[in-house]
């Protein structure tokens, strides 16, 4: 997936910050943490009207991203309707463990893994309410990045992948 550098990012950058998705950089400022003055991009995250201040020298390594490219929504789409050969781990602990490490990376690939495992499993024997929770979090880490990727609006979003899932 294309990265951005972090000092790339400008006021009104749409990024991908993990686990929380799509946010627009409103500001970045000078802030003293613990006596020391950095520069932060002041993020609002598009879901749940939330703000993040995140340090712009280490906003990289934070997994802060560029939303990805058009070009890149089919690699998203095969992972989506053919997935990676996973078994489930039979310990839901684990397994809950895996999923949140996979959705912490930002990867719009590794999201999908966990959004398509976890449709998978719903199907075949129900969800717990966590896992439920992580379920509900990744489709919407999906369909809102797919959006605005393609420039559509998320309802559109949402047909394809589930006619994605069901294949």
């Amino acid at each position: 997936m294309r990265k951005k550098s972090s000092s790339a990012f400008k006021v009104g950058s749409k990024v991908i910050y993990p686990n929380h998705g799509l946010g627009v950089i409103e500001k970045i400022e000078e802030r003293k943490v613990s006596g020391t003055a950095d520069a932060f991009y002041i993020i609002r995250i598009q879901k749940g009207a939330m703000t993040i201040m995140a340090p712009t020298k280490t906003a990289e390594t934070m997994g802060l991203r560029d939303i990805i490219s058009k070009n890149e929504i089919p690699k998203i789409m095969r992972i989506l309707k053919n997935g990676i050969a996973e078994s489930f781990e039979p310990n839901w602990n684990k397994r809950q463990k895996t999923y949140i490490d996979k959705i912490k990376t930002g990867s719009l690939s590794e999201v999908a893994t966990v959004y398509r495992a976890l449709h998978k499993l719903k199907e075949s024997k129900g969800l717990s309410f966590v896992e439920q929770q992580v379920f509900e979090n990744a489709h919407h880490l999906v369909i809102s990045e797919l959006a605005e990727a393609k420039g559509v609006g998320e309802e559109k979003v949402v047909k394809l992948v589930d006619k994605a899932l069901s294949n």
